[in-house]
């Protein structure tokens, strides 16, 4: 498979082909997102029932969430993920499709097994990239770190932050675990679909997926900077809406200020959904899928 060098704008229309993703078959496309949503909460709900409803709180249970965390990001999150994906390829494609599709990657074993051993490759990776971080940085500048974030964690509420002494490079480490995670992100959503949508091998879509990546520096770094910025602007808008939502609906009872800020909340949860994998998606077509169609009406021309 050959992949393709896209221009630096390639980044901002990824983000808005993305924003604009649904258009075919908006039914399927957000009833997808709000199933897997619903399913990623599972952890999380376990862990509040273990916690605060038995009130199990001991060191060999919190253990025990971490791994059954883990193995159902591994054995369930990751094959969902790629049927959210083979979901959007049908709705871009004009193929019918509807919101439960995603649940139908569990019939298909080999494509589970693949996503699966992708999954490790990518964290296996991860781990060879920390450890040759840390040689080259030394540990004693993650212990600085460390020491100073506990130091900030531990200040007396109310009292005026303190910003404690932090270590030196802290500025040169930060920039490159943003051009590693940028890096990586685009090798995950190439090789994500290598394996989702083209059937390919766990070896060759890692392949494909670093040298994807590799060649698309300079767009994943656009829509990397401009995604930043975006979100946090959509963060602070959502914080502002919640908020007046939260306390008009506190002047007649505060249980009305959360009934009203939920659909609020849950509504741009989907949204961050259908963006994420959207993002995904157009990265991996565009590098390694079939090229767009001309006449699609919500495509942005970069």
């Amino acid at each position: 498979m050959t992949t393709r060098t896209m221009g630096p704008a390639a980044g901002w229309r990824w983000l808005v082909n993305a924003v604009n993703l649904g258009s075919g078959n908006p039914r399927a496309v957000l009833g997808g997102a709000v199933l897997l949503m619903l399913v990623a909460l599972v952890p999380t709900v376990v862990q509040l029932l273990v916690q605060n409803g038995l009130g199990v709180t001991s060191a060999a249970a919190m253990i025990a969430l971490m791994v059954f965390s883990l193995a159902y990001s591994l054995l369930v999150m990751g094959p969902l993920s790629a049927g959210y994906l083979r979901l959007l390829q049908a709705s871009e494609t004009g193929v019918p499709t509807r919101a439960k599709a995603i649940f139908e990657i569990f019939n298909d074993r080999r494509a589970m097994a693949r996503v699966i051993g992708l999954l490790l490759a990518l964290f296996a990776i991860v781990l060879v990239l920390l450890a040759a971080v840390m040689a080259v940085i030394g540990v004693d500048f993650f212990m600085q770190f460390a020491a100073a974030m506990e130091a900030l964690e531990n200040q007396e509420p109310g009292a005026a932050p303190v910003l404690p002494p932090m270590p030196s490079g802290l500025g040169t480490v930060l920039a490159l675990a943003f051009i590693i995670g940028m890096f990586l992100n685009g090798a995950y959503a190439i090789a994500m679909g290598q394996v989702a949508l083209r059937g390919r091998g766990v070896g060759q879509a890692l392949g494909d997926g670093l040298l994807g990546a590799l060649r698309n520096l300079l767009p994943l770094l656009v829509l990397s900077i401009v995604g930043t910025v975006l979100g946090f602007v959509v963060l602070l808008l959502m914080g502002l809406v919640i908020g007046v939502l939260m306390v008009v609906g506190g002047l007649v009872h505060p249980a009305l200020g959360m009934v009203l800020a939920a659909p609020v909340y849950l509504a741009m949860m989907v949204a961050l959904y259908v963006v994420m994998f959207g993002i995904m998606y157009f990265i991996w077509r565009d590098v390694c899928g079939a090229q767009p169609d001309a006449g699609s009406a919500h495509e942005v021309a970069a």
